[in-house]
């Protein structure tokens, strides 16, 4: 396939991907803000490989489980200059893209993350989650998910880098506790990070 024509089928997948997107907007399934960021960033994209990546989060949104985040305006916060804060997770699925987040609140196994050229913050306390084991599922590209776990949870981190990484402060293994909650986070970062750190740290 020569080069023009290739070119030719990068942009027709980008028109697509605008228009599930536009329709995902319309059903209420991301907020303006997020919608506008996404259609900048197809927009902008010139390689395959990028656009599989969109092609995969707009396919997110579509899904018939997605739904809009919580309202901004939930949070008490009234500083502009401030990340958007989310104090309860309306789904499962979380994404950050061009921005940053800060979420907290009770999570639930299967609840994923994924932040591209983005920053998530994700604060959790042990009665955020189940009292054996809760598995999350996380996905970094050019962007970090950061985890701030209350000391005494149990962390297992399962992420693999490429050509990114995945650390777990010593503090967070050295302060967990027998018979507290679990807490797996499986997934990928790509040229990105995911870290776990303890919460008063973040205090």
């Amino acid at each position: 396939m020569n080069l023009p024509a290739l070119k030719e089928i990068i942009e027709e997948r980008k028109d697509k991907a605008v228009v599930n997107l536009s329709d995902s907007f319309a059903k209420n399934r991301l907020p303006l803000e997020e919608y506008e960021r996404l259609v900048e960033y197809i927009n902008k994209i010139e390689s395959e490989r990028e656009l599989v990546v969109v092609e995969k989060i707009v396919a997110e949104y579509g899904g018939n489980n997605a739904q809009k985040p919580a309202a901004e305006d939930d949070d008490d916060d009234d500083d502009e200059d401030e990340p958007v804060h989310y104090r309860r997770q309306s789904s499962r699925d979380n994404m950050t893209l061009l921005s940053s987040r800060t979420i907290s609140g009770p999570l639930k196994s299967g609840s994923r993350f994924t932040s591209v050229l983005g920053s998530t913050e994700i604060k959790i306390r042990k009665e955020d989650l189940a009292k054996r084991s809760t598995v999350l599922n996380v996905v970094s590209v050019l962007g970090e998910n950061v985890f701030f776990v209350e000391p005494g949870i149990r962390v297992i981190n399962n992420v693999i880098p490429v050509l990114g990484g995945a650390w777990t402060d010593r503090k967070v293994t050295k302060q967990a506790e027998d018979g507290e909650p679990e807490l797996v986070i499986n997934g990928q970062a790509l040229l990105g990070n995911v870290t776990v750190k303890l919460l008063k740290d973040k205090l």
